[in-house]
């Protein structure tokens, strides 16, 4: 005869947001230590004692899903209790249930013509939306939850505004959470779309809520107002507030740039946005770069999408992301879009003897450092990231690199020294500077990106005589009346004749901003690691309303070292192609495709974003066991 099971009990704390597991009974069983073996390599916080067991309420999901099958074998069972907990847990079920029906065929629940009418009906009348938008809000209406990874110009601000239109219920509010510079396309689309006098209130503009207290930020978010905007940095500053509200109120929360929460817990506003996962009533993300490094990156927006269906942990165990996702995203292309593929050149250009003499005692020095990641596996990622900062300084301004290295105990001959201060700027940034004013001559306007501040004025002062403006972290945002604010700096860049060149960092200003109309060349001094930074900074001249006919360049320039050397711009080649395989392997975009070919076609420049696997191409590199190509020398 068998012995009755083991129950064990589920209770939520909705002012914690955590499960309680409850056992009826000795504590020392099997069931009992494989749910606490559970609880511990969870990675999530937790409390134990002999009988209970305390988790963030998605991690008692994952629990639930991980051991519900085995409660026959295992002879337990799960009770949750009366109430919200069993509520929730009843909610899970389905929902688990129909997110993997979904990833198999996503059966639309809509057609065009009646997303149409319906909008027609709320007052969406003033723009009119593309076949692929209607395609798109056709996939995601059939879907509790969505992704939309779409290129930057194709609309993700409008269809989700269309997207949330359609699915409010009576009392229901939108919270976006996004970058400070994607503010002014939410803060514009309503009236874009909108007719003023639409019914349900549908009109209503989106309140700003960066720049407030926690008590303000209270206090919008209890009255009469339903759509709001806040960025991440500002979100996790009140997470009390945040979280209150999402447990009283039914929220649609959007997350625009979601890759920013990539990091998952490692980062707070991955671990706060995981942790109040289960309280909006509709979630949607919005990333045109789900996966700008790694595949581990997608991990915690499905997570987020999906608490408790083991997504994520399916890509931490080694599946695809593609067949984890199947079809529970959409995606507009550039091809979609009918955009005519950029060209783009890699220029390559030899150093100078100061610069290649300083280059190669700070490349023996990298590789000193980098010696412990051959013994162990293991490396100081602060200081390698120091190094290859310092390697890509020299492969651009090795001005700028000599004044950080004096700064530490390496030490210098004086006649380097002498030498690459009397180059002065290397020969990348005047042939950048050369480039430009041919470009001007013929009447074409350039926006040159690189990712260091001090090169961004080093430029300035280069070319002066091109009147450029300048974008970079510490530019505020503002009116575009103010002259000195982003928004004034990019209105001069569009209005100004005489303004031919803007000057910018990509992590600063990637995102939110449109350059199509007015300029058609962007040229690169270096360029970033994480790919993110190179494909979003691509879109500000490459998207929906290009001009009919107009040829998009893109300028790549290199530097060059001789063989034996090891030139890093070869090693963050290889890495950004390879990245940008994997997402096109997810995205199945034939766009990521052909920049990926290039990339692995030619050779290029670095940046912040350094992960282990760089470090060890990079040690290949500087040791000459990388793969090289004969024509990169000459």
């Amino acid at each position: 005869m068998n012995d009755a099971p083991v129950t064990v009990a589920i209770g939520y704390d909705a002012g914690r947001l955590t499960g309680k597991l409850k056992l009826d009974g000795a504590p020392h069983n099997a069931v009992w230590t494989r749910l606490e073996q559970f609880a511990i390599s969870s990675g999530a916080e937790y409390e134990l004692t002999g009988t209970t067991i305390e988790l963030p309420w998605p991690a008692i999901l994952n629990l639930v899903r991980e051991f519900g099958r085995q409660q026959r074998s295992l002879n337990f069972r799960f009770r949750p209790e009366e109430g919200e907990a069993k509520q929730r847990i009843e909610q899970f079920i389905q929902q688990y249930r129909r997110v993997q029906a979904a990833r198999g065929t996503n059966a639309l629940s809509i057609s065009k013509e009646e997303i149409v009418t319906r909008l027609d009906a709320a007052g969406f009348t003033k723009r009119t939306l593309t076949d692929f938008q209607l395609r798109d809000l056709q996939r995601l209406l059939s879907l509790e939850n969505g992704a939309n990874f779409s290129v930057p110009g194709a609309g993700k601000t409008t269809v989700t505004l269309a997207l949330h239109i359609l699915t409010r219920k009576a009392g229901q509010h939108i919270l976006v959470i996004g970058p400070k510079a994607a503010f002014p396309a939410w803060r514009e689309v309503v009236d874009d779309c909108v007719v003023a006098d639409a019914p349900n209130n549908n009109a209503e503009a989106f309140t700003v809520l960066a720049g407030l207290s926690a008590e303000k930020v209270d206090e919008a978010v209890r009255s009469s107002a339903t759509r709001f905007l806040i960025n991440y940095d500002m979100m996790i500053q009140m997470p009390e507030v945040i979280t209150a509200y999402l447990a009283r109120q039914p929220v649609h929360l959007v997350l625009d740039e979601a890759h920013r929460m990539k990091a998952g817990t490692r980062s707070q506003r991955g671990a706060l946005l995981l942790n109040v996962a289960s309280l909006p009533i509709r979630k949607d993300i919005l990333t045109g770069t789900p996966m700008p490094q790694q595949p581990s990156d997608i991990q915690s927006q499905l997570d987020f999408l999906w608490p408790g269906a083991g997504l994520g942990l399916q890509i931490q165990r080694g599946l695809a992301p593609r067949d984890v996702l199947g079809d529970l995203y959409v995606r507009t292309t550039k091809k979609d879009l009918g955009l005519p593929a950029p060209k783009r050149r890699f220029i390559k250009v030899p150093m100078a003897e100061g610069q290649m003499a300083l280059y190669s005692i700070v490349r023996d020095e990298a590789l000193r450092q980098f010696s412990s990641l051959r013994l162990d596996r293991k490396v100081d990622l602060i200081g390698a990231k120091r190094s290859v900062m310092r390697l890509l300084q020299l492969s651009a301004n090795p001005v700028l690199a000599l004044r950080s290295i004096t700064q530490d105990a390496i030490g210098l001959d004086s006649g380097i020294v002498a030498a690459v201060i009397a180059e002065g700027a290397s020969a990348k940034m005047r042939e950048v500077a050369d480039l430009a004013r041919e470009l001007a001559r013929a009447g074409r306007k350039t926006v040159i990106w690189t990712i260091f501040t001090n090169t961004i004025h080093q430029m300035e002062t280069l070319l002066a005589d091109l009147n450029p403006v300048l974008l970079y972290g510490l530019v505020p945002s503002g009116e575009p009346t103010d002259p000195n604010s982003r928004e004034g700096r990019i209105k001069r860049f569009h209005d100004d004749p005489e303004c031919m060149v803007m000057i910018a960092n990509p992590a600063a200003a990637g995102e939110g901003i449109s350059l199509h109309k007015i300029c058609h060349d962007a040229i690169y001094i270096d360029r970033s690691y994480v790919t993110t930074h190179f494909l979003q900074s691509i879109d500000r001249i490459h998207r929906l309303g290009l001009p009919a006919g107009v040829e998009t360049n893109i300028h790549i320039f290199q530097t060059m070292t001789p063989k034996g050397l090891g030139s890093i711009d070869h090693s963050v080649s290889r890495r950004l192609a390879q990245k940008l395989r994997a997402m096109q392997v997810l995205l199945d975009d034939e766009d990521l495709h052909q920049i990926a070919l290039d990339e692995e076609n030619a050779d290029d420049p670095v940046d912040y974003d350094v992960d282990a696997q760089d470090i060890i191409d990079l040690i290949e590199q500087l040791e000459g066991r990388a793969a090289f190509d004969e024509e990169d020398a000459e």
